[in-house]
Formats: C-alpha cells, sequence, structure tokens
C-alpha cells in the first residue's frame, strides 16, 4: 500500500478552520516529525497541524485532497511531540469527489480516542474510492502526520489505451516488488508523480566492490504495450549509474531483454527507446554497476482488458454522487441511471452493458424523453462527448448546417422531443436525410426510433468508458 494523502504523491490541503499555532500543511509532509525547543511569536513550534484552544462548543477540522485517490484502508495519526496539546478524539470523513463545493461527506472512522506523543493505526472498512478526506479533532489541539495507505484507483483520464501513459505509476497502481539493494532509499520512489526533490527522493544503492550490478522489479499498475522507458537521474551527479538495462515479462517469471547495457547521464532525464513496442505486466531495470536514480516511467499503451479491469474497480467503487455523474455520461434518464447504480458492483465489463439493456426495458416515456433532453441537436455544438460523436458534422458545410437546424425545429415541432440519431460515422448529409425520412412517421413510432438510437448511443459511450472501443 501506498500513502495515498502525502505531499510527495500530490497531496494538498485545501481548507480548514484553524491553523493558529502550526501550519495545516505539516500533516502531509513525508518525513518524520521532528521537536525542537524554538518558539514563534504564537507559541512554542510544533511539526504538525495545531488550533488554538477553543472557548466556544464545536471541533477543529482540515480538508485534504488525496494526491493519488484510491479506496484507503489504513489510518495512521502521529501525534508525535504533542502531549499537553493533542486532541482527545479525531474522526474522517471521505469523499468522492475532489471539488470541495460538490463535496458530500461520508464517515468512514468514527469519533476514536487518542493518545498524545503516539502512533496510532486504525483499519479501514471502505470499499469506495476517496478523492478527499475531512480530519476532524475533538475539541482542538496539535496531529502531527495523517497517513492514509491503501490502493489506488486512477481516475479515467490516465487509463486510456488510446493514448501513451506512465503503466508504472503509483497513480494506476505500480508496485516495486523486489530490489537487489535499497540501502540509502528505496526503489518505490522511482514510482513517485512529480520531480524528485533531492537524492533521498529516489533510490540509491551502496558502492558495489564485485563485478555485479543492482537491479529493481515493478508490477505494471497497467498491463500493455511499452514503447519506451525514461530514467530520471537527477540530483544524482557523483554517483548515477554509468549504464542501464531493461528486461520485461508478462508473468514475472520469465523475463526477456529488451534493453541491452545502455549509458545513460548523471543528473538528467534519459529516454531510452526501445527497437519496437513490447507488450510486459512487469519490468526489471538494473543499473550498471550501482548508484542512484530518481524516478522511472515506462511509456506505453495500456491493454483494452487491463485498462477495462481498472475501470470497472473504479467504477463499482465510486460513492453515489461520481458514480451518478458516470452514467449520467451515458444516458441522462436518472431513472436509469438509479437503477445501474443499484446493480453495482458489476462483475465484468460485459454485465456492464447487459445491464444497461435490462434497464432500458423498463424505461416508460417520460424516462425516453428525460434521456433524449440530454443530448444536444444534431449540429449543434454540446458536451465533449457529443462533439466527438458528431465529429463529422462539425465539417458540413454552411448550408447543410442551415438545413440541419431547420429540420431539428420542424421535428421538435411535430414530436415535441430533440431528433435524435446515432451520429457515429454518419456525415451530416446522412443525419439530415435521415431526418427528413422520420418527419412521415407517427409520434408513436418516432419514440420508439429514438429509443433504439438512444440505445445504440449508451452502449457505445458504455464501451469507450470501459476502454473496450474507440
Amino acid at each position: 500500500m501506498i500513502d495515498l494523502v502525502s505531499e510527495r504523491v500530490g497531496g494538498r490541503v485545501v481548507a480548514f478552520n484553524d491553523e493558529f499555532f502550526a501550519a495545516a500543511d505539516n500533516l502531509i509532509k513525508s518525513s518524520p516529525p521532528i521537536a525542537n525547543d524554538e518558539y514563534t511569536d504564537r507559541g512554542k513550534w510544533m511539526d504538525g497541524w495545531e488550533t488554538r484552544r477553543r472557548r466556544e462548543s464545536g471541533h477543529d477540522w482540515c480538508v485534504i485532497r488525496l494526491g493519488v485517490p484510491g479506496r484507503i484502508e489504513k489510518v495512521t495519526v502521529d501525534t508525535s511531540h504533542f502531549t499537553g496539546n493533542y486532541p482527545e478524539q479525531f474522526s474522517l470523513d471521505a469523499s468522492g469527489v475532489d471539488d470541495l463545493e460538490r463535496a458530500e461527506w461520508v464517515e468512514v472512522v468514527p469519533p476514536t480516542d487518542l493518545d498524545g506523543d503516539s502512533v496510532a493505526e486504525f483499519e479501514v472498512d471502505d470499499p469506495h474510492r476517496v478523492g478527499m478526506i475531512r480530519l476532524n479533532i475533538y475539541p482542538d489541539g496539535g496531529v502531527a502526520r495523517l497517513r492514509l495507505e491503501g490502493e489506488p484507483l486512477p481516475a479515467v483520464h490516465l487509463v486510456c489505451p488510446d493514448s501513451e501513459v506512465d503503466l508504472a505509476g503509483v497513480a494506476v497502481g505500480g508496485q516495486m516488488i523486489a530490489a537487489s539493494d535499497m540501502y540509502f532509499s528505496h526503489p518505490a520512489n522511482l514510482l513517485r508523480p512529480g520531480a524528485s526533490a533531492g537524492m533521498w527522493d529516489g533510490w540509491e544503492t551502496r558502492r558495489r566492490r564485485d563485478d555485479g550490478f543492482d537491479w529493481a522489479t515493478v508490477r505494471l499498475g497497467l498491463a500493455g504495450s511499452v514503447e519506451h522507458v525514461i530514467v530520471d537521474t537527477t540530483h544524482f551527479k557523483g554517483n548515477a549509474p554509468g549504464w542501464v538495462s531493461c528486461e520485461l515479462s508478462d508473468d514475472g517469471e520469465a523475463w526477456r531483454s529488451v534493453v541491452e547495457r545502455t549509458p545513460v547521464g548523471a543528473d538528467q532525464v534519459n529516454q531510452i527507446e526501445f527497437e519496437r513496442p513490447e507488450h510486459a505486466g512487469f519490468l526489471r531495470l538494473s543499473i550498471h554497476p550501482d548508484g542512484g536514480v530518481a524516478r522511472l516511467r515506462v511509456m506505453g499503451r495500456a491493454d483494452p482488458d487491463s485498462a477495462g479491469d481498472k475501470r470497472l474497480a473504479y467504477l463499482n467503487s465510486l460513492y453515489e454522487q461520481p458514480a451518478s455523474d458516470f452514467f449520467a455520461t451515458a444516458c441522462r434518464s436518472k431513472t436509469w441511471a438509479g437503477s445501474m447504480l443499484a446493480r453495482r458492483p458489476f462483475a465484468t465489463v460485459v454485465s456492464v452493458l447487459d445491464a444497461a439493456e435490462s434497464v432500458f426495458d423498463t424505461l416508460g416515456e417520460e424516462d425516453w424523453l428525460e434521456a433524449f433532453a440530454g443530448h444536444p441537436r444534431i449540429g449543434e455544438r454540446g458536451d465533449s462527448v457529443a462533439n466527438r460523436e458528431q465529429a463529422t458534422a462539425a465539417d458540413a458545410s454552411d448550408g447543410v448546417l442551415a438545413e440541419l437546424e431547420l429540420v431539428n425545429r420542424e421535428y421538435e415541432d411535430r414530436f415535441g422531443f430533440t431528433y435524435l440519431v446515432y451520429a457515429t460515422g454518419r456525415t451530416a448529409e446522412q443525419m439530415l436525410a435521415i431526418a427528413r425520412e422520420r418527419l412521415g412517421n407517427e409520434r408513436s413510432d418516432e419514440v420508439a426510433n429514438a429509443s433504439a438510437e438512444q440505445r445504440s448511443i449508451t452502449a457505445t459511450r458504455l464501451r469507450r468508458m470501459l476502454c473496450q472501443g474507440p
């Protein structure tokens, strides 16, 4: 497990009600808390978050956006060096979104007693993907550090077979599983997001006095086709490796060499291209003979199946609010989206598609009309999803677009709802011809026609959202 909230993975304090004695940002520092005898103009210097003494009812709180959203499995509350000024209790609330204005909070740790100058660990049994947390302390006081360990559940944009991503990054679940040496620092640092802060924020081995070399093995968060690796030796100057090599594996047992011993520069970002894309689920980086590396990026394209599994885990783990947003992208019928929510968790991607069809069979006309209303008119700009589907219409001539505008309005006047047609792959001229033909239908027939189009549109959107189509 990784610390999902640490500053080292991009965690950030976004709100708090008080930090009179010590800044809330200290909570997510990666370094252990320290003590000294210094005083500021507000009191004793403390390495943590400390609020003023309460003289009224209530409690203090701090909201932190996770650097790596995911499922929280363990909470660590560290009150080191806080003795007469620690909170009596704490609790933890979670939100599935990372937008403070849209947050709906769910309690994941109830009010729980704390001791001073101690490190307390608590197991969390909650299956949901968390984007923000709210730490509550009762009634006031100081906490040195907060750790939230768990399983990363990457955002949609990080899991896309259509684009190049870092297949080994912690944000998509990459894990260091073995290494020959981690004397000075741990190889897990190699997979952290963002730039390295210094030599301590990388992987460095002791000096070799033999003819061997050091290595570290990573289980990719997304299996896929690897195109190149980035070996970043920033901050390592007199102690960078002289050369590196790479091996790949699909199962972590049978290995094949893809990069022979290749020189790398010190204190710089080294990009090493493969002769051709190579499929892998594991990568082993070897450094010759020893030394330090700041970051490792394994760049490539995820397998549809691997990406689909991640998206499915993401969908199943969402709190109701973001899950509703997910389904609304596919279909704007609240009844349909609510029924899909109730059917989670889904076992497979296919089961999501089957459920979508099954739920459609239960909808009434009002539900269908609500779904139709969620689409822009053909030829008009909408959200990014609709614009992608209507990409061919955007290239139509002004004359064709003008005709589409007229036929859209004629259709609405006749039937009372938006003209709906499966737009993907169809030209504006084709969609115009279909609209004219359908204008001669009875309203009941046209509701049925539009419903069939909505089913096809939703199925295509769901397949794309679950990485099963272009």
